[in-house]
């Protein structure tokens, strides 16, 4: 099965510390990218999130979000008692020595240590992390889901191509062994021809020496072998599946190679036409090869 570098999913847990919302998105890249991006307070998981994604992707560009909302009550700060009982006795026992009122007990609430502000992960006690690391494997996998969905849709179209092409490649062949011989027959003529038109008498063994070099110069049985060979390699890869995108592209190169010098040694117009086409349908292939992993 072929995998798509395309794909999307969110995964969101409400709990008594609040939201936590987690997103994966991923578009195509020639490597494996991955930017993670979250609050504050969840920026201490960013390496841990990186890691287990590499683990699970082998290639896109990868964006991890993650949100948390935290509960209002929460958020609150809290009130030390013990510290405001204190500061409210002292100040009692220094208002008889100095006079003047008591002031207000919330006038206090401004002094040191009256208040406390503790870190609001330390408060969930691990809750948060684990939570996250769920979400993160939930929307991993929902991705890599709709990876292999947009992967199945890309490789029927990529196989209708390549049968396409592999027809294609049959009139080319069939063609070729059609004018080639009447091809070198008239070529012989013509030059037999040229030859008594100067006054001269054509050397046999030269002549045959360059038809040779001229066969050599215009025969694609050759390419016509090598481009079967890369079909068959292509049918193979596309069945053991998995991350061969790359793969996958650079045989298309060779494929590309194999029909632009059929295209240069070719001397016959339909051949040529043929050729074209050819290329068109590899330029189909390779559009979508761009979006496999």
């Amino acid at each position: 099965m072929l995998y798509s570098m395309t794909g999307f999913h969110r995964a969101k847990k409400d709990s008594p510390w609040g939201t936590l919302t987690v997103e994966l998105s991923s578009v195509n890249s020639r490597y494996l990218e991955i930017a993670v991006r979250t609050d504050r307070e969840l920026s201490s998981f960013e390496p841990l999130i990186q890691n287990d994604l590499r683990g699970r992707l082998a290639r896109g560009k990868v964006v991890a979000r993650a949100e948390m909302r935290w509960a209002s009550a929460l958020m609150r700060e809290r009130l030390n008692g013990d510290v405001l009982r204190d500061y409210y006795r002292e100040i009692q026992e220094l208002q008889g020595e100095l006079g003047g009122p008591v002031p207000a007990v919330t006038s206090l609430l401004c002094l040191p240590g009256v208040t406390e502000t503790s870190s609001l992960m330390d408060r969930t006690s691990g809750e948060v992390q684990t939570a996250l690391f769920e979400l993160l494997n939930q929307c991993a996998d929902g991705l890599i889901k709709m990876r292999a969905v947009e992967g199945e849709a890309l490789e029927r179209d990529i196989m209708q191509n390549l049968e396409e092409y592999d027809r294609l490649l049959g009139k080319i062949d069939a063609r070729w062994q059609r004018i080639s011989p009447q091809f070198f027959d008239d070529y012989r003529a013509k030059i037999t021809k040229t030859i008594a038109q100067l006054g001269y008498e054509a050397d046999p063994a030269r002549l045959a020496q360059e038809l040779v070099i001229l066969s050599d110069k215009w025969d694609i049985s050759e390419e016509l072998t090598r481009s079967s060979s890369h079909t068959s390699q292509f049918r193979t890869l596309l069945k053991t599946g998995g991350p061969v995108g790359r793969k996958l592209d650079f045989l298309v190169q060779e494929m590309n190679r194999e029909i632009n010098t059929m295209g240069s040694k070719s001397a016959s117009t339909e051949l040529r036409w043929l050729v074209v086409d050819g290329k068109t349908l590899l330029e189909r292939i390779r559009e979508q090869i761009q979006n496999v992993e």
